[in-house]
């Protein structure tokens, strides 16, 4: 964790499920935590922060969630947001900042100056680069955002708020970028969003291959290595939640796959005419700046 207090004394986490639960440890594992209200639609995950001590009360209902909040975190799938921006706009002190853990901005955004940006003046939306396939308080982890990466994308004219935000995720333990809506947008397509339709993908091909009966004795579930295993993994998350990340950045993502199909294309090339050795020098050019150079 950081060594800094965070800058609000009492936050309001709408949802503690995995990230809000998370969320919610790491506040409570500081050694000055603020005060910390909790509320969530799965009375399961609010009962687990309860008993977990991450949340000092849990409310039945946002509005009641967020009264006396200086911060309050939407930790809600992103088709709920904009619901629950009218439910708790009434309900905050004037001076409350508002962020929200959604992995897409763009249209988050352009609904937020379309209709909420005089109910909710002080917003920058917040996107930690941390999770899991799994779900709810029992996969949440206090530790979870530490040496991650937060992308902060304000809202709001007014943006004193988003160096409070940058100050209370570093004493999470984050490290903290600012973007604008399309960068990161953009950015999380290739980095976050791309990864899991290739997985979705590398599943489906594998099952129909199976299915097909192309390889006599083929059980890829019983025989499946680690690299698969791997990219698998990533297959688990929640269907329902990645068919409206997908939606709501469609237009970055269809792009980010059209370049990966580009590039599959090269490598098909590559592996039909090279030698072992041309490919290989390929492959380390590919990967030295990420890896640095690797054995031969």
């Amino acid at each position: 964790m950081g060594s800094a207090a965070v800058p609000f004394r009492t936050v309001a986490v709408l949802g503690t499920g995995l990230m809000g639960g998370s969320l919610a440890g790491a506040l409570k594992s500081l050694p000055d935590p603020p005060k910390v209200a909790g509320s969530s639609r799965n009375l399961s995950d609010g009962e687990g922060a309860r008993q977990r001590g991450w949340v000092d009360a849990f409310y039945p209902t946002n509005a009641l969630c967020v009264e006396g909040a200086d911060l309050v975190v939407l930790a809600v799938p992103p088709g709920d947001v904009e619901g629950v921006w009218q439910e708790i706009a009434p309900a905050l002190l004037p001076g409350t900042v508002v962020t929200d853990l959604s992995s897409v901005k763009g249209a988050l955004c352009a609904a937020y100056r379309e209709r909420f940006s005089r109910l909710l003046p002080l917003y920058t939306s917040s996107h930690p680069m941390a999770g899991s396939e799994k779900t709810g308080i029992t996969a949440s982890r206090a530790d979870l955002f530490i040496g991650r990466t937060v992308f902060l994308t304000p809202f709001s004219e007014e943006r004193g708020q988003t160096e409070s935000l940058h100050a209370f995720w570093q004493a999470l333990g984050a490290k903290t970028t600012t973007l604008s809506p399309s960068d990161h947008d953009g950015i999380v397509a290739f980095i976050s969003h791309l990864p899991h339709v290739l997985s979705y993908a590398l599943l489906h091909l594998v099952d129909r291959v199976r299915n097909e009966k192309r390889f006599e004795g083929f059980d890829y579930m019983e025989q499946k290595g680690g690299s698969f295993s791997d990219i698998l993994r990533i297959a688990k998350s929640s269907p329902a939640l990645w068919a409206e990340i997908f939606v709501q950045n469609r237009p970055a993502l269809l792009q980010s796959i059209d370049l990966y199909q580009s590039e599959i294309g090269e490598l098909r090339e590559a592996i039909a005419s090279l030698s072992a050795g041309d490919l290989s020098r390929l492959l380390s050019a590919w990967t030295e700046p990420a890896f640095g150079s690797g054995p031969a």
